[in-house]
């Protein structure tokens, strides 16, 4: 099924530069096998980094211990057990690699580990492109998944886009709004936090019961649209965000190594996250997107979206058309060659790609990265403003209220950090915030007790906040003994279960009293 719609060159071309920055890119691949794998150990540079020869689990397969006679002492001496990188042949790289089927190992010094001077120019670094903003400190990650958080968790439908991500959509002003949860960041910090606790939180239901399929397809959105996920980039993330010295959603897999520490060779252990339970078929998955299905909106069909085609690249003006049909076979077809090739009506004449199938770590990789090309390959056809089919919203009773109460806890309770005894003056600033989609009334409580138990401030205010904005108040207050305070502001709706969020409802604060001195500032 296919709609023809004519668009002047201009125009078309003006809405696809303005969501792709680009032309039409080259079709990503099936990404490596397990074996294109990467470390687990401490947390190095990304420019660190390299390709590792792995198993179907992702451990890193070292050498065979041996015993080699080490040159300072002349005494036989244990050895090997080292990782082995893969290598690519080049003009500066002598590698020979007689079987194409097989990983081109680096020769490595079986007692230093170390790759050997001739083949230095071997080793393949990992390119985490846009994911190398994993390396943002764990403040940033969890700044990120609070706002994904708060997208999630105010909208009145969750949904999945064609590619597997989620999608926000609410009632707002009589119009319906949609927005996919595209930020890099806050996509590397739902599959942070989906790899560590299973979840995104209680009041968060996932559309994909599977928490592992929405883990993959939100390292697959991070990623840059024409690079291309492989496993030793997501063994590498697992061990950037510390996943491997945490309690986490799948056991951990090791294999002793040895490597240098401090100066000395020494065996340690490397694990990874094992995937061996998970299986992914691409043509189960991609049947199954978006979810729910909406296209075409007069009669919904699963697996099936829509892009922006050229019917006559010659024409003018070149006529575009908006093809509506099955996600597998406009980005996975496959011509009569084997190749890769984009049907001009959306209708594959050759076969389909199947993808990596074997499952485990490989399975998972396939996984963000067939998210990243759907994701690439929609970017690259956008359709112009008005003519995409618009998101369903979900059926939401009249009566509901439904809000997001807030006290940040950056800025949302501002107290004195040092004050004298006795000053007088000295400021409490107290904002509340309401993300919506409703106006949210309740009171807003803030309390601060001494260290031996009196209560040297206490007072309330009632609020009425319409979505999206804040209300502030301010209060001065005196102590006259040294001591320290510990403040507790508390914002409580009048319903409570209205509240999509109660977690971010209560912060706390200090102030040290002191006998003499100079004051100090107001937090933050």
């Amino acid at each position: 099924m296919k709609r023809t719609i004519t668009f002047t060159t201009a125009a078309a071309l003006a809405a696809m530069l303005a969501y792709s920055g680009g032309g039409y890119a080259a079709k990503g691949g099936i990404p490596g096998p397990p074996a294109d794998g990467g470390d687990a150990g401490e947390t190095p540079d990304l420019g660190d980094l390299v390709i590792l020869y792995r198993d179907a689990y992702g451990r890193p397969i070292p050498t065979d211990a041996t015993q080699v006679t080490d040159p300072e002492t002349g005494q036989l001496v244990d050895a090997g057990l080292c990782q082995q990188p893969i290598g690519l042949p080049s003009d500066t790289c002598p590698l020979v690699c007689e079987d194409p089927a097989l990983p081109c190992l680096v020769p490595v010094d079986p007692l230093t580990c170390g790759v050997l001077a001739e083949y230095a120019t071997c080793t393949q670094e990992v390119d985490f492109g846009r994911t190398s903003v994993v390396r943002s400190p764990d403040a940033v990650l969890e700044q990120s998944l609070q706002e994904a958080i708060s997208k999630l968790a105010t909208a009145q439908c969750l949904s999945l886009d064609p590619a597997g991500r989620l999608v926000t959509t609410s009632l707002v002003d009589g119009e319906v709004v949609s927005a996919a949860i595209d930020s890099p960041l806050e996509n590397l910090a739902i599959y942070w936090r989906l790899m560590s606790t299973g979840d995104l939180g209680a009041l968060i239901d996932l559309p994909d019961p599977n928490v592992l399929n929405t883990a993959a397809r939100g390292l697959g959105a991070a990623a840059d649209k024409t690079g291309k996920v492989t496993v030793d980039q997501v063994v590498y993330t697992n061990q950037i965000m510390g996943l491997l010295d945490v309690p986490t959603l799948l056991p951990k897999l090791c294999v002793t190594v040895r490597e240098e520490v401090q100066g000395n060779m020494v065996e340690v252990e490397k694990c990874v996250l094992d995937y061996s339970g998970y299986a992914y078929q691409r043509e189960s998955n991609f049947v199954a997107l978006p979810a729910p299905p909406y296209i075409p909106e007069d009669d919904p069909l699963d697996g099936w979206f829509e892009y922006l085609g050229v019917v006559d690249p010659d024409a003018t003006p070149v006529l575009f058309q908006i093809i509506q049909g099955p996600i597998l076979e406009s980005v996975f077809c496959l011509d009569s060659s084997g190749l890769p090739v984009v049907p001009e009506d959306g209708v594959c004449l050759g076969s389909l790609d199947p993808g990596f199938v074997a499952g485990n770590v490989g399975g998972f990789t396939q996984a963000a990265d067939d998210a990243r090309e759907v994701i690439e390959f929609t970017h690259d056809r956008p359709l112009p403003l008005g003519y995409e089919t618009a998101v369903p919203l979900c059926d939401v009773p009249d009566d509901e209220t439904i809000y997001d109460v807030s006290i940040s806890g950056d800025s949302g309770l501002q107290v004195p950090v040092r004050m004298v005894i006795g000053t007088e003056g000295r400021e409490v600033i107290l904002t509340v915030a309401n993300a919506g989609p409703d106006q949210a009334t309740g009171t807003a409580t803030v309390e601060g007790i001494a260290t031996n138990g009196q209560r040297v401030f206490s007072e309330s205010v009632p609020f009425t906040i319409n979505a999206g904005q804040e209300a502030s108040t301010t209060w001065t207050f005196t102590v006259d003994f040294a001591t320290t305070i510990t403040w507790t502001a508390t914002a409580t709706p009048d319903c409570v279960l209205c509240d999509l969020n109660t977690a971010n409802n209560t912060v706390t604060e200090t102030t040290t009293v002191r006998g003499t001195g100079g004051g100090g500032g107001r937090r933050p």
